[in-house]
């Protein structure tokens, strides 16, 4: 087995060639794992010079496929002509090439969204609550609306204060989690800083981090997203 490793665009490209044998398993993982720690906007697993996988590959592949998860989170691709026989399938993102792979990268899920861009300026965090306070009816999310205004207004008032035009905001509701999301043109990650009781913004991560399952910073082409995820049965009322 031979694996090559390069990045295109914030995305992590593994590419193995050759035979992966069992005792070659262990390294293979490790790569993926090594990849995945970085965060990045993807992992793609290139898989089309792999001549044989070994079953213990093959069960590593199932469980990379199963634990994946679509936009914010780190997406995992595969283009694997030896795979889909020996995989099922069914909600694996299989793509015959790299090309393909990469364009899939930003692939959001299914579920009910909306998305909503805010002006780069003072207004932009009272727009962006107003928003979410409609979002929220048409999306039935109702019970987490607070928790939501509360980390939209600390990520858009963010944006605005820290980081470039142009800031987008995203929220997404799959029936037991509620996801939502800020884009904005900076590439520089967000820190704590201190609590201002006076200021609009300045609860930081702290507050994101008490009222959200969890939250992640997501790298793109250019800029970045702030997002948290947020169970529905966890409102605060």
């Amino acid at each position: 087995m031979l694996l090559h490793h390069h990045s295109r665009d914030g995305v992590d490209v593994l590419t193995v060639s050759g035979q992966v044998e069992p005792q070659e398993v262990g390294t293979f993982v490790q790569a993926v794992e090594a990849a995945y720690a970085g965060r990045p906007r993807g992992v793609v697993l290139d898989l089309r010079d792999a001549t044989a996988l070994a079953v213990e590959a093959v069960e590593a592949l199932r469980t990379f496929a199963a634990g994946a998860r679509p936009w914010p989170w780190t997406s995992l691709g595969l283009t694997a002509p030896v795979v889909p026989h020996l995989l099922d399938p069914e909600g694996l993102p299989l793509h015959p090439d790299c090309e393909e792979a990469l364009r899939h990268v930003d692939d959001r899920s299914t579920a009910p969204r909306e998305r909503i861009v805010v002006t780069h300026d003072e207004l932009g965090p009272a727009q962006a609550r107003a928003a979410v306070a409609e979002a929220a009816g048409r999306l039935g999310v109702q019970a987490v609306g607070e928790d939501l205004a509360l980390i939209v207004s600390e990520m858009v008032t963010n944006a605005v204060r820290y980081a470039e035009a142009p800031v987008a905001l995203e929220i997404e509701a799959d029936g037991t989690t509620v996801l939502v999301a800020v884009a904005d043109g900076s590439s520089a990650l967000p820190l704590p800083r201190p609590h201002d009781e006076q200021a609009e913004g300045g609860r930081g991560l702290l507050l994101i981090e008490m009222l959200s399952r969890e939250h992640g910073v997501r790298p793109e082409i250019l800029g970045k997203t702030v997002w948290a995820a947020l169970p529905l049965r966890a409102s605060r009322g």
